[in-house]
C-alpha cells in the first residue's frame, strides 16, 4: 500500500513539472515567434506584394527614334500579308554583336510593320544603363524597355500597346542569352560592307561652310603681270564654292603625286 501511495506520488510530480515547462515556454513566446519555428520562417514570403514594379511601367521612358529612315535596316521578315523592316541605329551595335560584345547603352531596335502594304505600327526596345531595374528578376529583360507607336509616331495605347506592352518583355524574356534579341542571328550575319560609312556624293566640303561673304579674289592676270593696280571683286556663293572645291582638288592632286 506504501509503495503504490509512492508511485502515485512520483507521476503526480512529474505531470506538474511538465505542465509548468510548457507554460514558461508559452510566456517566453506568446506570439509564437518564428525565430523558435524554423518552419514558419521559411514559409514566409520573401518579397512583400508590390515590391516590383507592374511589367511595362517603364514603357514611357521609350521615345519614338529620330531620323529613323536613315538607320540600318538589318533584316525583313515576311509572312503571308505580313512584312516587317527591323532597324539598328548604328553600326557600333552590328559591330558589338559581330564581336561577341554586348550591345552598348544607347542601342534602339525598331520593328515597322505592315499589313496588306499598309503601315500598321512600330515596335521600338531601347536599351539604357539602370533601366528595367525596377522589376522582377524573374521578368526583367536586362536594360531594355519597350513601347509600340502609331503609324503617326504616336504612342499606341490599345491594341499591341497600353497594357499589353508587357507582352514584349515576355516575348523577349526567353532570349537573355542573345542579348534578348529576337533577331540576333540576323544582326550577327548582317554585311556592315553595304552601308556606307559616309555620303561621299555630296559636293558641298566643310571648308565650303566658312563665312566668306566678305572675301574678295584677285585677279591671276595682274598678279602674273605684277601690276601694281590689282583688280578686285566680291564672290558669290556659287562661284566661291566652286573655287573653294578647286583648291581642294588641286592640293589633293598636288599631295597624291608626291
Amino acid at each position: 500500500m506504501k509503495k503504490q501511495f509512492m508511485l502515485t506520488l512520483v507521476l503526480l510530480l512529474s505531470l506538474t513539472l511538465a505542465a509548468c515547462s510548457n507554460n514558461d515556454n508559452d510566456m517566453n513566446n506568446p506570439m509564437g515567434n518564428p525565430m523558435n519555428n524554423p518552419q514558419q520562417e521559411e514559409n514566409t514570403p520573401a518579397a512583400e506584394s508590390g515590391e516590383y514594379a507592374e511589367l511595362g511601367s517603364g514603357a514611357n521612358l521609350v521615345q519614338f527614334p529620330e531620323n529613323l529612315e536613315d538607320q540600318i535596316i538589318f533584316t525583313t521578315y515576311d509572312r503571308g500579308d505580313i512584312h516587317e523592316n527591323i532597324y539598328v541605329n548604328s553600326r557600333e551595335a552590328i559591330e558589338a554583336v559581330q564581336r561577341g560584345e554586348e550591345l552598348p547603352s544607347g542601342t534602339v531596335v525598331t520593328l515597322e510593320g505592315f499589313k496588306d502594304g499598309e503601315l500598321e505600327h512600330y515596335l521600338v526596345m531601347e536599351k539604357r544603363t539602370g533601366w528595367g531595374s525596377q522589376y522582377s528578376p524573374d521578368e526583367r529583360t536586362g536594360e531594355w524597355e519597350f513601347q509600340a507607336f502609331t503609324p503617326d509616331s504616336e504612342v499606341m495605347e490599345d491594341g499591341i500597346g497600353g497594357k499589353a506592352i508587357g507582352r514584349c518583355y515576355s516575348c523577349h524574356a526567353n532570349q537573355e542569352r542573345e542579348e534578348y534579341l529576337n533577331s540576333f542571328d540576323q544582326m550577327k550575319e548582317f554585311d556592315l560592307g553595304t552601308v556606307p560609312q559616309a555620303d561621299s556624293s555630296s559636293t558641298e566640303t566643310p571648308i565650303a561652310a566658312v563665312p566668306t561673304e566678305d572675301w574678295e579674289v584677285t585677279e591671276i592676270s595682274a598678279h602674273l603681270n605684277q601690276s601694281k593696280d590689282v583688280a578686285s571683286r566680291s564672290i558669290g556663293e556659287e562661284e566661291k564654292a566652286g573655287i573653294l572645291q578647286d583648291v581642294l582638288l588641286t592640293m589633293y592632286m598636288h599631295q597624291y603625286k608626291n
